[in-house]
């Protein structure tokens, strides 16, 4: 609790529901009487539902919880069931600076689910997302055995330790039960149902390393355990996010598109008969390009635009390499910290009279990165401003080999390339389509490493062209993301 209070962080607990009249009520009030009335370590405890046809909103309300219909929020939009859903449109209804989600099954809840998860991030700055594991014991009629997670052992523990091993580390990648930061957790993508867990890792991992990640053991959890049927729809599910984001990041090449049904054999009484269900794996973007989440937080649409497309998403329009000017890069910084770094920069553009004033565009490029950080990962940032000085859109490149702490409160990671755009307000839309292409292009792990290798301004400009004439192929092509 002081930790809270000298950080001056809010928390909202949330449970997704489908038909859990006989759990949901019980851990409600179970959090509000400990962590609400008692201690105040919660701010508020939201249910967002699925559209359940039992007493699962009714009691939620009757036990102190703030209940929303997932179907009924952002209706301008096109409305999905899933757990996911319910997750990503949380962070539209719910205030706090962290988001706790808790299953609404458990049938041992206990504080320690919510106080478990929120300790690592109080004490931790540098931690972002944390999940939890236990015992997951299994009932088999009236005995419980250990051997729960099957789906976890059996296939997406293997899968991580041969495709993603750095996140191999995590005892239960598939727990139900985990905390975020708001402004971690606002700029990546989630998928509408089951795998939406992996989604969340591979993609806070991708661009935030697997270090903003923590664990937390939660002894045991009892819950309802799931029938083969069910199992077998979400291995499949999690599967094909797994497959995706691994061909997405280059990491697997499919020659051939993923199956869009679950085939099954099924039997009823002597006779055996095929069906099929549709593969549900609908993806929502970040919540920080929706705009009315935009709208409600005061975030500018070139704040916005960064995360716009999502970690893979496809950028349109001009080509960025066409603003490069091998005479605005500086591939030697000295400075380590982000003011120094930017100082210098902005130093090579006077000298190349295309500002008048540094000192002026320093401070402005500093006071945007205090309300949203342009550290966009992978040793990246891109800071940027409007601007009269210039009649046109420019691009000043800066590297530095040891790198620069960029002070960002999201992304840890130092900063080793820094792309400044410039551009006056005559060319906004131009400048928005530069910093989304731009954002879009440096997502490349690949790119970065080899910029960060060049040994000229001319080198580097060639590998962008290069990176930049790939996308262009692959959109006119109209074929799968090999980027």
């Amino acid at each position: 609790m002081k930790l809270k209070t000298e950080q001056g962080i809010t928390i909202s607990l949330c449970f997704p529901t489908l038909n859990e009249a006989g759990t949901i009520g019980k851990a409600i009030r179970t959090i509000k009487k400990h962590l609400v009335d008692r201690h105040h370590l919660v701010d508020e405890i939201g249910v967002v539902d699925s559209g359940s046809v039992d007493q699962t909103r009714e009691i939620a309300r009757r036990s102190g919880a703030d209940v929303y219909l997932a179907s009924e929020c952002l209706p301008d939009m096109t409305s999905y069931k899933g757990k996911g859903e319910n997750l990503w449109k949380s962070l539209y209804l719910l205030k706090g600076d962290i988001i706790v989600w808790v299953d609404a099954d458990i049938k041992n809840i206990h504080p320690r689910f919510v106080y478990g998860l929120v300790g690592p991030l109080l004490y931790n700055p540098e931690i972002a997302y944390v999940k939890s594991f236990y015992k997951r014991p299994i009932k088999v009629g009236h005995r419980t055995l250990p051997g729960g997670g099957r789906v976890t052992e059996l296939m997406v523990r293997p899968f991580l330790n041969l495709v993603f091993p750095d996140l191999a580390i995590l005892a239960q990648p598939l727990s139900g039960e985990y905390a975020g930061r708001r402004r971690i957790l606002e700029r990546v993508p989630f998928f509408a149902g089951y795998g939406v867990e992996m989604g969340l890792l591979i993609d806070i991992e991708q661009r935030y390393g697997v270090e903003s990640i923590a664990q937390v053991d939660m002894d045991v959890r009892i819950h309802r355990n799931q029938s083969i049927e069910s199992l077998r729809r979400m291995s499949c599910v999690i599967l094909s996010v797994l497959m995706r984001r691994s061909e997405q990041l280059g990491k697997i090449a499919l020659l051939e598109g993923m199956g869009r049904q679950l085939h099954i054999i099924k039997k009823e009484g002597a006779d055996y008969y095929y069906d099929a269900e549709e593969l549900k794996r609908k993806e929502r973007p970040p919540m920080l390009s929706i705009p009315s989440y935009q709208k409600m937080h005061g975030i500018l649409d070139d704040d916005a635009v960064l995360v716009k497309d999502g970690l893979y998403g496809t950028a349109e329009g001009r080509c960025v390499t066409n603003l490069l000017n091998e005479s605005y890069f500086k591939l030697d910084l000295v400075s380590q910290n982000r003011e120094g770094a930017l100082a210098e920069l902005l130093d090579l553009l006077y000298e190349r009279k295309i500002i008048s004033n540094p000192e002026v565009m320093l401070e402005g490029i500093l006071s945007r990165e205090k309300r949203l950080s342009t550290n966009v990962g992978h040793g990246v940032a891109i800071p940027h401003i409007i601007t009269d000085e210039i009649d046109d859109t420019i691009i000043a490149v800066g590297r530095s080999r040891k790198g620069i702490d960029f002070n960002s409160h999201i992304v840890k990671r130092p900063v080793h390339l820094i792309f400044i755009i410039l551009s006056h307000p005559s060319r906004r839309n131009e400048y928005l389509q530069t910093l989304s292409c731009l954002a879009r292009l440096l997502r490349n792990k690949k790119l970065v490493q080899d910029v960060c290798e060049a040994g000229s301004p001319a080198a580097a400009v060639a590998f962008m062209k290069k990176y930049e004439a790939m996308i262009r192929l692959q959109r006119e092509l109209n074929i799968r993301s090999f980027m």
